[in-house]
């Protein structure tokens, strides 16, 4: 009999040490891979900086693959879970130790229906994006790779390696959507002498319909960031921080016409220095309007003109005599993908109007023709502007601080629906420098984009 106790003991240890595992209602695999042809000539806009002699530009040929492969699982009670794996590389390149070959892309769970209908609670790696990706999309700044990205060091502003982790609250009043999120930029240190030198972000958003006769939307949004990575290097230091208070507005009010306007303000603290405790208040501004139009003519072919009108505050100078600090921080944006000029400035100190004219000319085939002209918001006095480049270096480049106009952009993209699942594009660019360079950065630069994407 004591054997048996003994035995019965065991058991019961042995069971509560088995994991419990969630009853799987449904599971789905879906994934894509998507091969780039790129070549791009003269992005440096003709400065010999960095470049080998006898030679006068730059210029890149090759290809790279980006594929991803995701498995979503329904679980019971309202729970899903969505995880994703993605690999980014140049053809028969083998990344360095720095970026691994398969990174995690998506590590989520999403409960619905918590404690009340209303409510569904989202928490992990994952992607989400308010209004136009003026200010926040979760991709981070969109000409950026992550340093584990097989292409930051290649074409790093074509990354599809963006996600953050966070905490999201979604509440569904319909006809009022209200989140509220928090996430964790970087932690820095994390050992056990763990200094308060984190990144964090969080914000809410409120989206309403209104319901009326033209589809009218109404956007609010509030979002902090605060960035302790230098304090440890001061004592006493004043942390910097970022907030964001904006308002977005979408309407129809006639047939086939609709009208956007975005306003933001950015006010906080600028650290100058991580090694000195000077700071600057914030006081920056972000516009944008927008209007598409569905032309009522050749309705065959669909046309669509779109206008966008896009203006971010610059600041003049560094120094720390002047009381605000008026550079419209890039923040989360992601905006003018797969553009000449969205890979070489960042979104501050801008102005910028972009027309185009987009139509499907055949069955399955989408062509967008567009124009764009960059002007700065307003002429600093740093006599030098540093534009990035693909493979995440920056050069300075002179300026004449008495002219504003950055350049101008013609792009030509044409797309092809082979299948349900095939989808091939082209896209080329050419980007023509303005009257604020020096005439050795004044050459253009051209770019041609070919992929094909497969998804499943």
């Amino acid at each position: 009999m004591r054997k048996l106790f003994v035995l019965a003991a065991a058991a019961a240890v042995a069971l509560s040490a088995v994991p419990a595992f969630a009853s799987v209602q449904n599971v789905k695999i879906s994934g894509w891979t998507d091969n780039t042809y790129i070549y791009r000539n003269n992005f440096n806009l003709g400065s010999k900086a960095g470049i080998a002699p006898n030679r006068v530009q730059d210029e890149q040929s090759l290809f790279i693959n980006q594929t991803g492969l995701q498995v979503d699982a329904d679980l019971t009670d309202q729970v899903f879970v969505t995880i994703a794996l993605i690999t980014e590389r140049g053809w028969n390149a083998d990344n360095t130790t720095s970026s691994s070959d398969v990174d995690l892309h998506l590590a989520y769970v999403t409960l619905k229906e918590m404690l009340y209908s209303p409510l569904t609670l989202v928490v992990g790696r994952q992607t989400f994006s308010y209004g136009n990706g003026l200010v926040f999309d979760a991709t981070g700044a969109n000409n950026l790779a992550p340093g584990d990205s097989g292409i930051n060091g290649i074409a790093q502003d074509l990354t599809k390696q963006t996600a953050i982790d966070a905490i999201r609250a979604i509440f569904d009043y319909n006809p009022l959507t209200v989140e509220v999120f928090y996430s964790k930029i970087d932690q820095n240190t994390v050992s056990l002498s763990d200094l308060d030198d984190d990144i964090d972000l969080w914000g809410v958003n409120a989206n309403y319909q209104l319901g009326d006769d033209m589809d009218s939307v109404v956007e609010a949004y509030f979002y902090k960031s605060r960035n302790k990575e230098d304090n440890d290097n001061v004592t006493g230091a004043q942390t910097d921080y970022i907030k964001v208070t904006g308002v977005r507005a979408s309407t129809n009010p006639l047939e086939n016409l609709n009208i956007q306007f975005e306003m933001a303000h950015q006010g906080g603290r600028k650290r100058l220095s991580s090694t000195t405790n000077a700071n600057r208040k914030r006081s920056a501004w972000a516009f944008q309007g927008i209007v598409n139009y569905q032309i009522p003519a050749l309705e065959e072919y669909k046309p669509v003109a779109q206008y966008i009108f896009t203006k971010v505050t610059g600041e003049e100078d560094n120094s720390t005599s002047q009381t605000d600090w008026t550079g419209w921080d890039p923040f989360f944006e992601a905006q003018g993908g797969g553009h000449i000029y969205n890979s070489l400035f960042d979104l501050t100190n801008m102005e910028i109007h972009s027309l185009y004219l987009m139509a499907e000319p055949m069955e399955d085939v989408t062509a967008r023709l567009g124009i764009t002209s960059l002007w700065n918001e307003r002429n600093t006095k740093f006599g030098s502007k540093s534009i990035r480049q693909p493979d995440g270096t920056t050069l300075s480049l002179a300026t004449n601080n008495n002219s504003g106009h950055i350049g101008k952009e013609f792009n030509f993209d044409l797309s092809y629906d082979y299948t349900e699942d095939v989808q091939i594009g082209a896209s080329v660019g050419w980007f023509l420098p303005g009257s604020i360079w020096e005439s050795e950065n004044d050459s253009s630069a051209k770019q041609v984009l070919v992929n094909m994407n497969v998804a499943f």
